[in-house]
């Protein structure tokens, strides 16, 4: 009896021995995992861009005072900035054309830009690109939405045919791309193939679609 009291008592305190070492390493296993995962959460934050940080509401206005910016910007770039810059450059036609170009014509081409060179740029590099980029863009839209006061402002030939190729070419640019891009993905959808177009790629077609709207509002004023 007393022999199976003393094998009972040793398996207990082996029992108890083995779950204090499985309780203590569970306690270091958790006390491990939570820095982990308060890294996570905070690295996870970092990631979030500046607009995901801001709540619903400050969004909404956001974009209410960006639209109003566009269209006030509109009006104040088509009564005063174009028509006297247009003075400036009139007279050399070469160069106003480019002038008028590079308004919605550059900001394609700055996009493209970033994109052909986003995998070579630093983080502070693609910061700086990708914001004036979207500067550009934004002025691009000042400039490139049709209205009455847009169509009644008398400009030089040669740089309206800038301005011109520019702002149509960006308007007709989402058809431009999307109809293609569509198509694309359909016969990759039958060919049963991923459809993929890298940055790369598509930083170069913008580049190169903005290059074709220099030519045709080079070429436009000649071919009247």
């Amino acid at each position: 009896m007393a022999r199976g009291r003393a094998g009972r008592s040793k398996a207990q305190r082996r029992r108890n021995s083995v779950g204090r070492a499985s309780g203590g390493q569970s306690r270091r296993a958790r006390e491990v995992a939570m820095p982990d995962l308060a890294s996570r959460a905070a690295r996870g934050h970092a990631e979030r861009s500046w607009w995901e940080r801001q709540t619903q509401g400050t969004q909404a206005w956001l974009v209410i005072g960006a639209v109003g910016a566009v269209i006030g910007g509109h009006f104040l770039m088509w009564e005063l900035l174009l028509p006297g810059l247009g003075d400036l450059v009139g007279l050399v036609p070469v160069v106003s054309t480019v002038v008028g170009w590079l308004f919605c014509g550059g900001a394609i081409a700055a996009t493209g830009v970033t994109l052909v060179n986003w995998g070579t740029f630093s983080a502070g590099a693609r910061s700086r690109w990708t914001i004036a980029s979207a500067v550009w863009g934004v002025v691009a839209l000042m400039v490139g939405v049709p209205s009455r006061i847009a169509f009644d402002v008398s400009l030089p030939l040669d740089y309206w045919a800038g301005l011109f190729a520019g702002a149509r070419g960006l308007l007709s640019l989402p058809l431009l791309a999307g109809l293609p891009a569509l198509a694309w993905v359909g016969i990759a959808r039958l060919l049963r193939r991923k459809a993929r177009c890298s940055r790369t790629t598509a930083g170069w077609l913008f580049v190169a679609y903005s290059v074709v709207l220099l030519f045709w509002g080079a070429t436009s004023p000649r071919m009247v």
